[in-house]
C-alpha cells in the first residue's frame, strides 16, 4: 500500500513538471508567432500615444525613415537600436504603411553607410564608456533622419540616458513628424512696454534656442509691443511676464481686443519683485562681498481690473506654508544654527488635471505665490468655463500684503493679519469672454475700426508667480523643482497656443513627486486588501484540498 503510494505521489509530482514544462513551450512559441505586448507602466512609455498615433496616421505622404546607430554601441547602450526599432514598428503599424523605416548599423569599415549619414548631416557623437580599469569615450553614429519627398527633418544625436523610461525617443519623432507636415507655424508673443523681461533687450533672441529645441518650427516665438494699442493678427497666443509698470489704457485695449477675436492669453505675475536699486545701494555702501539682503519692491502692474472683468482676481498678496515647507538647511535663528524649512517655498498636490497641459503634474512649488478666486461671475456664465488649477493645502496661510522680503527670518513666525487657506494660485477660463469696453471707453488714440466686431472662444491662463521655473537656493527652491516648473510652463504655453499633441507624450516620461491619493484610489486599495487578497489565497487552499482529498480517495481505492 505504501509502494502504491509512493509510486502515485511520484508519478503525480512528475506529471505536473512535465505539463508545466510543456505548457511553457507552447505559450512561447504562440507568443513568438503572435506576440501581444503588455505595457504596465503608469505612463505607458511603452506605448505609443493617442497623439502619435494621430500624427502618423494623417500622413497625406510616404515618409521614409533612416536610422544610423553604429553596431558596436558599448553598454548600456546596446540595446539603442532594438529600442528604436520597437518604436518605429509601432510607428510604421499606426500609420498604414505611410511610414516605413530601414535600421543601418554602421561599422568602422562600411565607408558607404558611413557616407549616408554624413549625407544627412549626421555625425559620429562621442559616448562614455567605463569599465573596471578606465573610463574612456567612444565615437559613435545615433542620428534618424525622417524623409518626406524634398522635406527632411534630422535628428543628429538621439539623446540617450540608456535607461529604457527616461529616453522618451517618441516625443522626437513626433516632433520631427509634425515638422514635416507643417503648413504654417503658431505664433506665441511675449508682451512688452510695460517692465518685465519681454521688455528686456535681447529677450526675444535669448529664448529663440530653447523654443527652437522645443518644437523646432512649430512654434515662433517673438515680442510684441502692445503700448501702441494692438496686437499683431497673425498672433495666437500672448504671454504677460511678470510686468513691473503700470499698463495703460492702451495696452489694456490691446489685451482685450486680442481675447475677444479668439486669442489666448497667459499672465504669469508674482505680486513683489527685487529692488534693484536699493540692492545697489546696499552694494555700494557695504562693498561687494558683503551678502545680499533680500530687499523687494511690489509690481504695480495695474492689471486688476481687466482680468476682473474676465472673472479672475489676482491679490497682491503672500500665501505661505509652514508644513509642506521645502528644506533650506542651516540658517542662523535666536537658537543658533538650525536646519529650517523655507514657509515661502512649498509643494502643492491639488492639481485640476482636467485639462491638458496639467495631466502628468502631480506637485509644484511656487515660491511665495500670490492668491486669485474666481469670481461668481464665471459661474453664472453659460459661454464660459472656469478652473481652479492649482490649489494649496488647508494648513497655507495668507499675508494681505506683498512680501517685502523673502528672508527666512521674517515669514516664519504668524503674523496677526494671516488668514487660513486653502487658496487658488492658478487658475484658467476658455469660452467667450465679456470685454473691457463694457464699461470703459475706447482709449485716446484708438477707434471704432480697431474693435472687434465678432467676439470669438479664448482662453486665460493667471497664475499668481512668476519665479517658479527658476532655482532660487535662497528659498530651498532648487533644480528639481524649477524643472518641474519649467515643464509646467512650456506645457501651459502649448494649451494657450491650442496645440498639445507633444505635451500629452512629453508627461509620459516625467519623473512624478508623490502627491495625494485620491479617495476613490484609497477605497479601491483597501477593497483589494480586505477583500480580494484573503478570497484569493481562500480559493487557492480550497483547489489544493479538492486536490489532496481526490488523491487520497485514488490511493484508497
Amino acid at each position: 500500500m505504501a509502494e502504491k503510494k509512493r509510486i502515485i505521489t511520484g508519478g503525480n509530482a512528475v506529471a505536473v513538471v512535465v505539463i508545466t514544462i510543456i505548457s511553457a513551450v507552447v505559450l512561447n512559441l504562440i507568443m513568438a508567432r503572435v506576440p501581444v505586448p503588455f505595457d504596465l507602466t503608469e505612463n505607458k512609455i511603452f506605448t505609443l500615444s493617442d497623439a502619435s498615433k494621430e500624427v502618423v496616421g494623417n500622413l497625406e505622404e510616404p515618409v521614409e525613415v533612416k536610422v544610423f546607430i553604429s553596431s558596436d554601441m558599448p553598454p548600456p547602450f546596446h540595446t539603442l537600436a532594438q529600442q528604436v526599432n520597437d518604436l518605429l514598428a509601432d510607428y510604421q503599424s499606426a500609420s498604414g504603411g505611410k511610414l516605413t523605416y530601414q535600421i543601418i548599423q554602421p561599422s568602422s569599415d562600411d565607408e558607404e553607410a558611413e557616407e549616408a549619414a554624413r549625407g544627412f548631416g549626421i555625425e559620429k557623437v562621442g559616448i562614455g564608456t567605463e569599465s573596471e580599469d578606465e573610463v574612456a569615450l567612444r565615437a559613435v553614429y545615433k542620428g534618424v533622419a525622417f524623409v518626406m519627398g524634398d522635406k527632411v527633418e534630422v535628428i543628429a544625436d538621439l539623446r540617450t540616458t540608456g535607461s529604457v523610461e527616461f529616453d522618451n525617443f517618441e516625443y522626437d519623432f513626433t516632433k520631427a513628424l509634425m515638422n514635416l507636415t507643417l503648413k504654417e507655424s503658431r505664433k506665441l508673443a511675449f508682451a512688452s512696454g510695460f517692465g518685465g523681461p519681454g521688455s528686456q533687450p535681447g529677450f526675444a533672441e535669448g529664448i529663440r534656442p530653447t523654443f527652437k529645441q522645443l518644437y523646432g518650427d512649430l512654434v515662433e516665438v517673438s515680442v510684441e509691443d502692445i503700448s501702441d494699442g494692438e496686437v499683431a493678427e497673425d498672433i495666437d497666443a500672448l504671454v504677460i511676464l511678470n510686468f513691473s509698470e503700470p499698463v495703460s489704457a492702451k495696452g489694456k485695449f490691446a489685451i482685450d481686443q486680442f481675447l475677444q477675436r479668439g486669442g489666448s492669453v497667459g499672465w504669469y505675475q508674482s505680486a513683489s519683485g527685487l529692488d534693484e536699486q536699493l540692492m545697489r545701494q546696499f552694494a555700494q555702501q557695504m562693498g561687494p562681498n558683503a551678502r545680499m539682503p533680500d530687499i523687494r519692491r511690489p509690481l504695480n502692474h495695474g492689471l486688476e481690473d481687466l482680468f476682473k472683468v474676465y472673472g479672475i482676481e489676482l491679490r497682491k498678496d503672500t500665501v505661505l506654508d509652514r508644513k509642506n515647507a521645502l528644506a533650506l538647511g542651516l540658517v542662523m535663528t535666536e537658537q543658533g544654527l538650525a536646519r529650517v524649512s523655507h514657509p515661502a517655498s512649498f509643494l502643492m498636490t491639488d492639481i485640476d488635471r482636467e485639462l491638458p497641459f496639467t495631466r502628468d503634474i502631480y506637485a509644484i512649488g511656487m515660491p511665495a505665490p500670490s492668491s486669485m478666486v474666481l469670481l461668481p461671475s464665471v459661474a453664472e456664465s453659460k459661454d464660459l468655463e472656469g478652473f481652479e488649477v492649482v490649489r494649496t493645502s488647508d494648513v497655507a496661510v495668507r499675508r494681505p500684503t506683498p512680501p517685502q522680503s523673502l528672508n527666512y527670518q521674517d515669514l516664519s513666525q504668524p503674523a496677526a493679519d494671516e488668514s487660513p487657506g486653502p487658496f487658488v494660485v492658478a487658475a484658467a477660463l476658455q469660452g467667450e469672454l465679456p470685454s473691457w469696453l463694457e464699461s470703459n471707453p475706447i482709449p485716446e488714440g484708438m477707434s471704432e475700426e480697431n474693435v472687434v466686431k465678432e467676439k470669438k472662444p479664448a482662453r486665460v491662463l493667471v497664475v499668481g508667480s512668476a519665479d517658479f521655473f527658476q532655482p532660487n537656493p535662497q528659498l530651498g527652491f532648487n533644480e528639481q523643482l524649477a524643472g518641474f516648473g519649467g515643464q509646467f510652463l512650456i506645457s501651459s504655453l502649448e494649451w494657450l497656443v491650442q496645440d498639445n499633441a507633444l505635451t500629452n507624450i512629453r508627461g509620459k516620461s516625467l519623473p512624478r513627486l508623490i502627491g495625494d491619493v485620491p479617495k476613490s484610489e484609497q477605497r479601491r486599495v483597501q477593497l483589494m486588501n480586505i477583500v480580494f487578497v484573503p478570497l484569493f489565497f481562500g480559493v487557492l487552499g480550497w483547489t489544493i484540498l479538492q486536490l489532496r482529498r481526490r488523491r487520497k480517495d485514488k490511493i484508497i481505492l
